[in-house]
């Protein structure tokens, strides 16, 4: 991603958006303590968290020992699909983000898609090479070393069971994938009839792609199209950025932040305990007089790890419906 030039489409935006969007005089409650909030978070009965099939696949067991023996993938996600698939032992290189399960950290790594160590790679003898769609370089540069390569879709909602029915095939695991996809699937539908079942405030929320810097700076957020503002929308919520982003992730710059006034922040940032939320409000306040930290409801939804397009995604809806909640 141009970082710059997303910068720049982002700046348009805001004087677009200047003229454009009228700022959202609503009833406002007194600002709360962290500690209170802590006190006064939302009691509910969620329903049970989806199976983990990444953790624990369920493999066909006529397809158990079908597949290429040797695999490199280049994505966190294309890694977290093969596990589901029960290929996690064929994985013979991995990217440094590559980091879930935790037991595929000792998978030796290959690099990044922005570096990748081509030697290494041709050294390890892959039977196959999973990319990103989006990697059209490395593919280039792989391809010339004669290496097995095959690009997989990764960025949308639909892209994720795509990926899933594209690399069973590949790697002859057919029934495997079809019975995941299934599986997933049911259990998004059952977190979205349990979301449409909630009350309808559909808060306007702001999807951040991490934590918000120290000192503040521009941030980059989930935009329309993503498979995080599918979630976001599957949970109940509305995407303040879709107002002024129409790419799929995009940096905002704090000014427009301050324009948008969320009345919900959600962050891929660890749970932070009872000592450390005074220090995410306090860093956020210097954003401005938002919405949502005067509701206090700026909310982790997990690290990092979350932000992979892949088979835990209904785990990452029912997180997503668990913050949005606590925010009613």
């Amino acid at each position: 991603m141009n970082r710059n030039r997303i910068l720049l489409l982002c700046v348009v935006a805001v004087a677009a958006a200047a003229a454009a969007l009228r700022v959202r005089h609503e009833t406002r409650r007194a600002p709360l303590s962290w500690s209170a909030l802590a006190e006064a978070e939302v009691k509910m009965a969620l329903p049970p968290t989806p199976r983990d099939y990444v953790a624990e696949p369920a493999v066909d067991p006529e397809e158990a020992d079908r597949g290429p023996a040797r695999i490199v993938s280049v994505a966190p996600s294309i890694t977290e699909v093969l596990c589901a698939l029960g290929l996690a032992d064929r994985i013979v290189g991995r990217t440094p983000y590559c980091l879930y399960p935790p037991a595929i950290q000792a998978v030796p790594t290959i690099g990044g898609l922005a570096d990748p160590n081509l030697e290494k790679i041709r050294a390890l003898a892959p039977d196959l090479i999973l990319v990103t769609a989006n990697s059209e370089r490395l593919q280039e540069q792989l391809g010339r070393l004669g290496l097995p390569t095959v690009s997989i879709p990764h960025d949308t909602f639909e892209d994720i069971f795509e990926a899933i029915r594209r690399i069973g095939a590949l790697c002859d695991r057919p029934r495997t994938a079809k019975r995941l996809v299934e599986a997933v699937e049911a259990d998004i539908a059952r977190l979205e009839r349990f979301a449409a079942d909630r009350p309808a405030r559909r808060p306007r929320t702001l999807v951040v792609l991490g934590p918000m810097p120290v000192p503040p700076q521009p941030i980059f957020v989930a935009g329309p199209g993503s498979f995080l503002d599918r979630l976001l929308e599957l949970a109940g919520g509305r995407n303040a950025a879709a107002e002024v982003l129409r790419v799929s992730h995009g940096e905002l710059p704090l000014e427009l932040v301050r324009l948008l006034n969320p009345e919900v922040i959600l962050e891929f940032r660890d749970r932070p305990t009872t000592r450390h939320r005074a220090d995410v409000l306090s860093c956020w306040s210097e954003v401005g007089d938002l919405d949502a930290l005067r509701r206090g409801d700026v909310r982790a939804v997990g690290g990092l790890e979350w932000l992979s397009a892949g088979p835990r995604v209904a785990i990452a809806l029912h997180r997503f419906i668990g913050a949005l909640a606590a925010c009613q």
